[in-house]
């Protein structure tokens, strides 16, 4: 039952690692039943060859931490988002996706799925949401499928609030919207139009992560 966490380095020094502690801890006390309190500075030993740009490093972990990987991060640019109905559990950040990795294989490369559950929006497969209103607002789903860390970091700085994001009324109450996750920080120059999801929902593939 492997979990894992993602965590930004940038020019040598991880980032954030507050809500990365806080996620993995939780879940280690929540799922396996421990109590001692692991801090991932102490385990995060950045080689040398990625101690410049963007890095991004996975370290897995159970009751015990494995070795962490590194590697040079590239972000994936995606043209089109379809929304698809499905009531996925994913509390947890598990390494087990084979699912999700299955249902990706059924579109296109550069496209990419959003979830909603009754109706609203969740999240992206790999990422959290946030949506632009007409006012310049920014909000992201009330109900995600996982808390991520930037998510998380940008609602306690007062940048994003959270509310219920209707699919049937995205088009006609938000411009743009953005992929966050820890890898993926806000940053206006990344919004997106939303005109880039479509409006037909994606058909239902009834799955579980």
């Amino acid at each position: 039952m492997l979990l894992f966490e993602t965590i930004q380095i940038f020019n040598g020094k991880p980032q954030k690692l507050h809500y990365h502690n806080q996620r993995l801890n939780q879940s280690r006390q929540s799922l396996f039943c421990v109590d001692d309190v692991v801090f991932l500075e102490n385990y995060i030993r950045v080689p040398a060859e990625f101690k410049h740009g963007l890095v991004k490093c996975r370290i897995e972990y159970e009751e015990t931490i494995v070795e962490p990987l590194f590697e040079i991060y590239t972000p994936k640019a995606f043209n089109k988002f379809f929304l698809t109905e499905d009531s996925i559990s994913y509390e947890f950040k598990f390494t087990e996706r084979a699912n999700l990795t299955r249902l990706k294989s059924k579109i296109a490369s550069d496209a990419e799925l959003i979830f909603t559950r009754d109706g609203l929006i969740t999240d992206s497969t790999f990422s959290n949401l946030v949506f632009k209103d007409l006012k310049g607002l920014w909000f992201t789903p009330e109900a995600p499928l996982l808390h991520g860390t930037q998510r998380e970091f940008l609602l306690d700085e007062g940048m994003i609030e959270e509310a219920d994001i209707e699919a049937n009324t995205l088009h006609q109450q938000y411009t743009h919207f953005m992929l966050i996750n820890a890898m993926l920080p806000f940053d206006n120059a990344r919004a997106l139009p939303v005109d880039l999801i479509e409006k037909t929902p994606f058909p239902a593939v009834n799955f579980r992560l």
